[in-house]
């Protein structure tokens, strides 16, 4: 059974991130971008990026569990090459936290960016690019050269998918999938991965397709299609970014977590059917309850456990559109 009222109830009460921590980050990158701004030699702008671009972003699983964001911070170099590596900009951003007294206890660096980690909350990960003759550069340290990317274009080509489907329902079936890989803690893909593999599922032919007519649907759609993908790579498969072919996102796999991870897909995409096509009440929540947890849906049966059965108490209604009830 679909369930599509308890898949939006699951999606604002267990899934979403709620509106206080959405208010929190945008706050503190409001305080970061400032302090770049006043600090930075040739800031220009920034730009949101990942989870939180994309609205796809989930609250944390465990109550000690930290949510993650990105921003992309855009720098005015008029001597830049993208072929000489000259300046080390995540080196740049790092020193202007390292001299400031509110951040220099909370930052690290990292290959591409610079990470703030505020404690118990959330981390946030901050990483220069600079534009050069219409192409979006990221400075890796390490290797000591810069990388094409075009996280901007990731974002468009992400709300066309979005589009074709309707309903929103690429996103929120995005964000139960994410849940589902943090909920069950035993299969690792990045978001970014995922979020590309599922989009990858959608054509431009699918437009008003009953394939996508609500979410459960789509989820069972989306899931389905990137099963049967993934049970026909055998070996790691190379996930491009969409907007920039050039740019692959492999960095984030290796050859084990790629094996775990069709596996385990395999398992609860069958899961995913099971509970969709049961017709008893009861057992397709018990079904769903396999793959997303006890607190999905409510039982009929007077058998059921209270703790299991009780609906949970509606949240307050948010103001973004990617936060509770969208």
């Amino acid at each position: 059974m679909k369930h599509e009222q308890y898949f939006n109830d699951f999606l604002a009460d267990q899934v979403n991130l709620n509106q206080s921590r959405l208010d929190t980050l945008e706050s503190r990158v409001k305080t970061i971008s400032g302090l770049l701004k006043d600090k930075l030699d040739g800031y220009r702008k920034y730009s949101s990026q990942g989870s939180y671009a994309h609205q796809t972003i989930i609250k944390p699983v465990q109550d000690n569990d930290e949510f993650d964001a990105d921003i992309l911070v855009f720098i005015r170099d008029n001597d830049f090459d993208p072929d000489n590596f000259v300046t080390n900009y995540v080196d740049s951003i790092y020193d202007v936290f390292m001299n400031n007294n509110n951040y220099k206890d909370k930052v690290t660096r990292n290959t591409r960016c610079v990470t703030i980690n505020y404690a118990g909350d959330f981390h946030l990960d901050v990483v220069p690019c600079v534009e050069y003759e219409g192409t979006q550069y990221i400075c890796n340290r390490q290797e000591k050269k810069y990388e094409k990317t075009d996280g901007d274009g990731y974002k468009s080509w992400l709300i066309g998918k979005n589009r074709i489907v309707g309903g929103n329902y690429f996103r929120k079936s995005t964000r139960l999938l994410k849940f589902l890989r943090d909920h069950k803690d035993n299969f690792s893909v990045k978001s970014i991965l995922l979020t590309t593999m599922l989009g990858n599922e959608i054509d431009d032919n699918d437009q008003d397709n009953s394939d996508f007519s609500n979410l459960p649907t789509t989820l069972k759609t989306l899931s389905n299609g990137l099963n049967d993908y993934l049970q026909d790579q055998v070996d790691i498969p190379t996930i491009e970014n969409p907007a920039l072919p050039e740019e692959d996102f492999n960095r984030h796999w290796d050859d084990k977590k790629y094996a775990n991870f069709r596996d385990k897909f395999d398992i609860y995409t069958k899961r995913i059917n099971e509970a969709f096509d049961e017709k008893n009440h009861d057992e397709s929540i018990k079904k769903w309850r396999k793959i997303f947890g006890d607190k999905f849906g409510k039982l009929r049966s007077n058998g059921s456990n209270a703790a299991s059965s009780v609906a949970i108490p509606p949240t307050v209604s948010a103001t973004k559109p990617y936060a509770y009830n969208d």
